[in-house]
């Protein structure tokens, strides 16, 4: 949800035994003394196959490490010895994978810290017609831009961002473009991501400080997106966010349709027709019998945008429910008459006690994918990039596909460690690009298949198995990237965790 703080369980740590201890420190010419420090200073760590090293440093002499896969399978283990306390660790030989790496200093007096790195198939950039996006904050605390480049090594292809009203709007009709906020939407342009802008907030110089709501409000707020759009040569505006609840809006009018409507109008009359206006960004679909989509579409309120947008979060469960009927995607198909649905917020909490593992939560996300794709989603902004604090049991901190960063007395990880869901994402957009979506195959329950072009998405809600056919031979892509080949016929045993099938 855009503009709280929210989101997953950090596989980051670090701690050390309360002794003392000595070892040498290598280039000081010294004995230095425990506890010592333990460092990954990769500024990235999201990895192309075949690159690296991952760069690492500690005051002790030398550290002892672990890399293992997404089952905590043991890859490798080693020693490295500093060098002016810095060395490295090459995995440029691993295959794709989400790894976990875990390093350890000293004996009577130790460090240990465990950091998460990805190893991915390079994912050629796909453009605007491309499904894939995600929620940012760029400036928040731990949100550096280098996050953006790696949603775009992932094959994210969207952005979306809050552009609060009262930043911009520092005088009646004076608008002021934070350096900030510039250079953020110039790196995502220079990436060939699109940005989409939440035209959000209030402003203390309209209706007292309230979400507009008076026709000099509304009036001035749809001035504001059009000067935000013009600014910075993007035509993507979505208008509020989650106007439908109390949680963002305090407009004097209300949360009906009816009040947003003027609203909406007012931005989709200021913008012109060349943008793109997404709206109404509810919180839940809301397609039920009396409910805000049906209402706004019975308001007219269609003529007024050009993408509808939703945030249907429902978890701990999976993505299927949204191919019922009613309240779901699906039902909302009908209601919005052919528009272009959008869900600019989408994700799963990885907090210990919402019941999704980093895992699951990986699963989901290309399960997501594959449902929405069937029903003809056009585009999904993961919420969010990454994880809005370090709190475990904190839902607002866990949503993320990627951590925070680390910095303690004795560890520290400069950059934002992916999640597995950053692996699954970036397998995701490799395999099914921008593909059309051909049909489920006519499998039965509890099987699962979603055709997008020559691959297939696979999946079962319960254990089962499947037999694949083919000409020729069939490959098969896990959800982290490895791959395998094997001869038709195939017997395929399925899980939660879905596969990659081309034949």
């Amino acid at each position: 949800m855009s503009g709280d703080v929210r989101h997953a369980m950090p596989d980051i740590s670090g701690r050390h035994a309360a002794s003392s201890g000595y070892l040498g420190a290598a280039g000081t010419g010294r004995m230095a003394a425990g506890p010592f420090t333990l460092v990954v200073t990769s500024p990235s760590l999201v990895f192309t196959r075949g690159t690296g090293p991952i760069a690492i440093g500690s005051t002790a002499a030398s550290i002892s490490y672990r890399i293992a896969d997404e089952k905590n399978a043991t890859v490798r283990t080693g020693t490295r010895w500093m060098s002016s306390s810095s060395s490295t660790i090459p995995i440029d030989d691993l295959e794709p994978g989400y790894y976990t790496l875990s390093m350890h200093a000293g004996a009577a007096d130790p460090t240990d810290m465990t950091t998460s790195f990805a190893v991915i198939e390079p994912v050629p950039a796909m453009g605007a017609e491309a499904p894939y996006g995600a929620s940012v904050h760029i400036g928040r605390a731990g949100w550096p831009l280098a996050v953006l480049e790696d949603a775009r090594k992932a094959g994210i292809s969207h952005i979306r961002e809050d552009a609060w009203w009262n930043r911009f709007e520092t005088g009646k009709g004076v608008y002021t473009f934070p350096a900030s906020f510039t250079a953020e939407v110039e790196r995502a342009q220079a990436l060939g991501l699109t940005p989409l802008f939440i035209a959000d907030g209030a402003n203390p110089l309209y209706d007292a400080g309230r979400t507009p709501s008076s026709p000099e409000g509304i009036a001035a707020f749809g001035k504001f997106a059009a000067a935000l759009l013009a600014r910075y040569g993007e035509d993507n505006v979505e208008v509020l966010n989650e106007y439908n609840a109390r949680t963002f809006n305090t407009s004097a009018c209300g949360t009906t349709p009816v009040c947003y409507l003027d609203v909406l109008k007012g931005v989709a009359a200021a913008v012109g027709p060349e943008a793109n206006v997404v709206a109404p960004a509810t919180i839940g679909i809301s397609n039920c019998s009396g409910c805000f989509a049906p209402t706004l579409a019975g308001l007219g309120g269609l003529d007024n945008l050009d993408a509808y947008s939703v945030h249907p979060y429902h978890y701990p469960g999976g993505p299927e429910w949204m191919a019922g009927s009613g309240d779901t995607i699906a039902g909302l198909r009908q209601t919005v008459q052919g528009k272009p649905i959008y869900l600019t917020e989408m994700g799963w909490p990885t907090d210990t006690g919402h019941g999704t593992t980093e895992l699951q939560q990986a699963d989901n996300l290309i399960r997501l994918y594959a449902v929405t794709g069937a029903l003809g989603v056009t585009r999904i902004y993961w919420y969010d990039l990454v994880n809005d604090g370090s709190d475990p049991a904190n839902p607002e901190h866990n949503f993320g596909m990627m951590r925070q960063p680390v910095a303690t007395d004795l560890v520290t990880v400069t950059a934002n460690a992916p999640k597995p869901a950053l692996v699954a994402q970036a397998v995701t957009a490799r395999m099914i690009g921008a593909k059309p979506y051909l049909g489920n195959d006519g499998v039965a329950l509890p099987v699962r298949s979603a055709r997008f072009g020559d691959t297939r998405v696979l999946w079962s809600t319960t254990s089962a198995t499947i037999t694949l056919t083919g000409d020729g031979p069939i490959t098969v892509v896990d959800a982290y990237g490895r791959a395998s080949t094997h001869a038709s016929p195939y017997t395929l045993t399925l899980g939660p965790t879905p596969v990659f099938v081309r034949t």
